[in-house]
């Protein structure tokens, strides 16, 4: 409990006028600062891993299942029936993939390529590319023959839109006696989707995996097994019962591993932001230290008075961090009101464009989490309170004879 003497000693500061007013001011605004700056790129390494995250599940499989060593996957309907009666597992689906080179049918325009060969009424329980769709109808697709979906920008990039033919060259080609040929298929355009991620909305074509598999000579055999789960805490579970169940001679990689690198980095990144941008709120605690030992200095007779009277060390200390306690508190609270604002306007009217080809997304995401709050709520208020320890041990350590001598003098 605060005694009234004491909360009136400490907040005299705040009442006083001239240079110590400005010192007050420009303490309390640097704590706002970095506070703030804390918060607001926190709010953006957050929302730019949570909406790669976002964009990279909603083209892209929890879970992938391959054969180890590239073998094709034959006979592969035993293991989707598996697969498929393990726990927390909402959709699996065979999927074929082929590098191609794309050719618009009414322009020059060419561009690399992925074809994914998919059973269009599994791919509704595996991806949301059905739910992403711009143009064209996803039940369409279903009964085209023939038929292909691409990405929004691929079809930009290749000049063409619904009902236009796509000529697909791919390099698994035909061998015959003059050597290898690639082959070549033409397709349908029927749907054009857009997940916002440019990686697929650049390079990714769907075609029905029938169709797929007769174009490019390859039989009955498929790349792999995509899987969904219900939940992303069940994916670690889940990968170590197919494994348990389908055995060593396949390999079972998740959306973790198949892009650890990225988030490794993201991950790594937020800290190191975190370090630097704290290093603000440590500078703003020297704003605070100065502030006091000016204070210690300026007020040394009311403190020597004090301790005449019977004051003990530890009161006048408590003084002293209660002031550097108050312009941490006061710092912080209008910091994180101004941190979590810009945030939220920054997201709502998405402020910051970027270049998608570059940065994968958009516009620049802010997601406020609670915790990054309170950490830099928490962290402010701890450095403010330790810049605060000398300057208190010097008021404590005050001499009252010493001081009242030399004020007579």
């Amino acid at each position: 409990m605060i005694s009234p003497l004491l909360r009136w000693l400490a907040f005299r500061t705040v009442k006083a006028k001239g240079y110590s007013s400005f010192a007050f001011f420009i303490a309390v605004v640097g704590v706002v600062v970095g506070v703030a700056a804390l918060i607001v790129v926190n709010s953006v390494m957050t929302g730019f891993q949570d909406a790669i995250k976002e964009r990279l599940l909603s083209a892209n499989a929890d879970i992938i299942v391959l054969k180890k060593g590239g073998k094709p996957f034959y006979r592969y309907d035993y293991a989707l029936r598996k697969i498929e009666e393990i726990p927390h597992v909402v959709g699996a689906e065979p999927f074929i993939y082929v590098p191609v080179m794309a050719v618009g049918s009414s322009s020059a325009a060419s561009s690399s390529a992925s074809v994914r060969g998919c059973d269009p009424s599994l791919e509704p329980k595996v991806t949301a590319i059905p739910e992403h769709m711009v143009l064209g109808d996803w039940e369409l697709f279903k009964n085209a023959k023939k038929g292909v979906v691409i990405g929004r920008i691929l079809a930009d990039n290749l000049g063409i839109t619904l009902g236009d033919t796509l000529k697909l060259i791919s390099p698994m080609g035909k061998k015959t006696p003059f050597g290898v040929i690639p082959r070549t298929a033409e397709f349908r355009v029927v749907g054009i989707f857009e997940v916002g991620m440019y990686q697929f909305d650049s390079s990714l074509i769907l075609a029905h995996i029938d169709d797929a598999r007769k174009a490019f000579g390859l039989g009955d055999s498929v790349t792999g097994i995509m899987v969904n789960v219900d939940r992303l805490e069940s994916v670690p579970l889940v990968k170590k019962r197919i494994e348990a169940v389908l055995g060593d001679e396949y390999s079972v990689q998740d959306w973790i591993s198949l892009n650890k690198s990225l988030f490794s980095a993201l991950k790594l990144e937020k800290l190191a932001m975190f370090l630097i941008l704290t290093l603000v709120v440590l500078v703003a605690s020297f704003n605070i230290s100065s502030l006091l030992m000016m204070n210690v200095n300026n007020r040394a007779r009311e403190i020597a008075i004090l301790k005449a009277v019977g004051a003990l060390d530890s009161f006048i200390l408590k003084v002293f961090v209660l002031q550097g306690l108050f312009i941490g508190v006061i710092g912080t609270l209008i910091g994180e009101v101004l941190g979590i604002s810009i945030a939220l306007l920054g997201e709502k009217y998405k402020l910051i464009p970027l270049p998608p080809d570059v940065y994968y997304i958009d516009h620049l995401p802010f997601k406020l989490h609670p915790l990054d709050c309170i950490v830099a709520a928490v962290a402010a208020i701890l450095i403010s309170v330790l810049a605060t320890i000398y300057p208190s041990l010097r008021a404590a350590r005050t001499e009252p004879v010493k001081v009242l001598r030399m004020g007579e003098s």
